[in-house]
């Protein structure tokens, strides 16, 4: 367990929120649906990433899921939204207790998001060409994944609309201001 992130628990500064139903997780697009995790403009505070999960179901071809990042800082905030529930680590689970990042299921993105990192992919099985291989995909960043405020992570796949369960789980914190 990363202690860094129990403390933040502890003081009410980690939250959590994820698809109540599986749905699309779409190509690269503008037009993200899945889940969106995004830091409003001006905000004055970095979310850190814990982890982020998919599970995918009903998959009849290979898919990958990965996290897709904006690529740019954005002051322009997303549109025609549907938003998810945030969970507080904290108070039981209480989503009364939020804090500045947005959630999402569907978002007009600002930008077009860039491929992070994958999450996870299908496979055909060789004895049956079945697709196999395909259970929870999640990556643990522990920190090393900042959404910087006018700045936004999601889910996305590469070659297909995919669907799947997603969640994701960060904490809140001051930005940091560097001074050279």
């Amino acid at each position: 367990m990363n202690r860094w992130f129990l403390d933040e628990a502890r003081k009410g500064n980690v939250y959590h929120s994820h698809n109540t139903t599986k749905g699309a997780v779409t190509v690269l697009d503008i037009t993200c649906t899945g889940l969106v995790l995004e830091n409003p403009f001006g905000s004055k505070k970095d979310l850190i990433v814990a982890n982020m999960t998919a599970l995918p179901t009903g998959i009849a071809t290979i898919r990958e899921l990965g996290v897709a990042v904006s690529t740019s800082v954005q002051d322009a905030a997303s549109t025609s939204t549907t938003a998810a529930v945030i969970h507080n680590a904290k108070l039981a689970g209480a989503d009364a207790e939020v804090g500045v990042g947005l959630v999402y299921s569907i978002a007009e993105l600002s930008s077009i998001p860039i491929w992070l990192q994958p999450l996870g992919t299908t496979k055909i099985d060789a004895g049956t060409d079945g697709v196999e291989g395909y259970g929870a995909f999640s990556t643990d960043f522990d920190g090393l994944l900042i959404v910087t405020p006018g700045t936004y992570v999601a889910f996305s796949s590469l070659t297909g609309a995919t669907t799947a369960l997603c969640s994701i789980t960060w904490a809140e914190d001051d930005q940091i201001t560097r001074t050279r």
